[in-house]
């Protein structure tokens, strides 16, 4: 379920569209805009899932924030769509100011605590854990038969051949 609709593209491309709406006979038609709209909101979705948070619900404020950002990435690919073959590399096109649009919202939106906006997390902090500096959190990390052990251990690569410091025994 994307977060924009087909009638939010169409206010961005008027000119792409007859009667300010997507049908099956313009071009780009409403199932390529469909098609876009979908992918859109995959990538939103990965990249605040990528920092732990589910989709954004409708109630959340950042929900229109979400819904310009796949309304832009929409468009982008509507306009590219149409290119005309006669446009020259550096030239600055519509579809190049929506993709710029797009990833502007797009990094706005990763600088959001979505936290504070409603959007619940949908797991835990997407850094991994090592464990603490604490006795009791190494031994509850030892415990753990589903952790992965730790190859290492302390003195595993102390040299029996080399002088302690004095003041230090050797265990």
């Amino acid at each position: 379920m994307a977060y924009a609709s087909p009638s939010d593209v169409s206010i961005l491309t008027r000119s792409l569209t007859s009667n300010s709406a997507f049908t099956g006979d313009t071009n780009p038609a409403s199932a390529d805009v469909a098609t876009w709209l979908s992918s859109g909101c995959a990538i939103i979705e990965s990249r605040i899932g990528s920092r732990g948070y589910g989709a954004i619900p409708i109630t959340s404020p950042a929900y229109d924030f979400a819904r310009q950002a796949n309304a832009f990435y929409a468009a982008w690919l509507a306009e590219l769509s149409i290119i005309s073959a006669r446009v020259s590399r550096d030239e600055n096109t519509r579809d190049d100011r929506f993709k710029r649009a797009f990833e502007t919202q797009m990094q706005m939106l990763d600088r959001l605590d979505l936290s504070r906006l409603g959007v619940t997390r949908s797991r835990h902090s997407p850094f991994p854990y090592a464990g603490g500096i604490l006795q009791s959190n190494k031994d509850e990390n030892e415990a753990d038969t589903d952790i992965v052990q730790s190859r290492f251990k302390k003195g595993q690569f102390r040299n029996p051949e080399a002088g302690e410091p004095l003041g230090t025994s050797s265990s």
